[in-house]
């Protein structure tokens, strides 16, 4: 049996932060920790909340989320209670006297990717970041995430199959990023960065629109980056770790 009690409006901010889209969600819950992992082809997201209450420790799937959110929104309660007693078995959520059970399943697809992709970014961290598997990762520092996650709410003044080209020059401190044509438009942002550590040249990479998109997963403040040339990149904040597939990589 997995139990936990979180803060309604807490938690429904937590899961607004990524919630969008997203059909099936696993929670970890260890200590006083839930961790979440997403994983796709084009990118991967592991987010921590760390103000629950855990009970009993272990797994949660959650394979309706439409629901889920529904639920969490017309309580009125300042704490949800979700238990489950396996992966597969009914998800029991109370709020008060309001209870709802939701049929599990063993397949989260959200969560399919996420070892594989947790095992290499374990592999990067353990060797300073220096690679992602074969990839070098030449680029590192420290950037403010304000312009970046603004952006996100930008990307529709760009058709949908526009290439994003992140762009980092240690030596000049700047990261950009451009989208777009002229002959359409084209869409600059440029921001400061510090604590640099990589060559006084440009370095780029080339990313599809999950780049924009990805970016509102960003928590609010500082986050150290980690690219190469026609490479992945990698935002790294305390509770928030971001991996964006460059459109090079399979």
């Amino acid at each position: 049996m997995t139990k936990i009690t979180v803060n309604r409006k807490d938690f429904l901010s937590f899961l607004s932060g990524f919630s969008k889209g997203l059909t099936d969600l696993r929670l970890d819950c260890a200590g006083s920790r839930i961790t979440i992992e997403i994983g796709y082809a084009s990118f991967y997201l592991r987010k921590y909340f760390l103000t629950a209450q855990i009970q009993e420790e272990g797994v949660i799937h959650i394979a309706d989320m439409d629901k889920v959110f529904k639920f969490f929104k017309a309580s009125n309660t300042d704490d949800i209670t979700m238990k489950q007693t396996t992966s597969i078995k009914p998800l029991h959520i109370e709020s008060g006297g309001n209870k709802l059970q939701l049929p599990s399943t063993d397949d989260i697809e959200s969560a399919s990717k996420t070892a594989t992709i947790r095992g290499l970014l374990m592999e990067s961290q353990q060797n300073g970041w220096a690679f992602f598997g074969k990839t070098s990762m030449s680029v590192h520092a420290t950037a403010q995430t304000k312009d970046l996650i603004s952006l996100s709410g930008m990307r529709s003044v760009v058709s949908d199959d526009t290439d994003f080209k992140l762009r980092v020059h240690c030596g000049e401190e700047e990261m950009g990023i451009v989208a777009g044509k002229a002959v359409s438009g084209k869409l600059f942002t440029t921001l400061p960065i510090s604590d640099t550590d990589g060559p006084a040249t440009t370095v780029e990479s080339l990313f599809s629109l999950a780049l924009p998109k990805c970016l509102q997963y960003l928590d609010d403040g500082e986050a150290r980056v980690h690219m190469g040339k026609s490479a992945p990149v990698i935002f790294e904040q305390l509770n928030t770790l971001l991996l964006i597939i460059d459109v090079g990589d399979d």
